[in-house]
């Protein structure tokens, strides 16, 4: 989004509009894509040598589960999205569309959860265990400490 200085006015302005999706350059990302398109809704006002930017940005988004690697919807959004840009001379234009992606990918959570309750894959055979359970046995777990079972004191 490109904010043009000289059509601001001096009190400032609401903006509110859509950029989209690609934007986020996610195209090439295999755990998360934009469902749609990326949505903001600012203030923007021009204060003693600095654009002050702040709102809400955010977007729907599809995202890999961490634990089962299923797709599933969501929304990133960031509610208190604020920047403020020097303004030197002679700017006549500032583009703030770096920033709108960085809020939006700072504002989803690193590991992804479809559910709270998702039980994610089996470790043996890979299976889906939210679909349906597997026939793997668990495997028997050794531990350091298995070795102080075996002394007789």
């Amino acid at each position: 989004m490109r904010i043009e200085i000289p059509k601001l006015s001096a009190e400032g302005e609401h903006l509110e509009g859509e950029e989209p999706k690609e934007v986020l350059e996610l195209e090439e990302d295999r755990f998360m894509r934009p469902s749609g398109p990326l949505r903001y809704a600012l203030f923007v006002q021009v204060a003693t040598h600095q654009l002050v930017v702040k709102g809400r940005v955010g977007v729907e988004m599809d995202l890999m589960c961490s634990r089962c690697a299923e797709f599933f919807s969501t929304t990133a959004v960031d509610s208190s999205f604020l920047r403020a840009y020097e303004l030197k001379a002679g700017t006549e234009v500032v583009d703030i569309t770096g920033d709108f992606r960085e809020a939006v990918l700072l504002n989803m959570a690193s590991y992804p959860v479809c559910s709270p309750d998702c039980r994610g894959l089996c470790p043996q055979c890979g299976r889906n265990l939210n679909k349906g359970s597997c026939s793997c046995h668990a495997p028997e777990r050794s531990s350091p400490w298995d070795g102080l079972d075996q002394l007789d004191l």
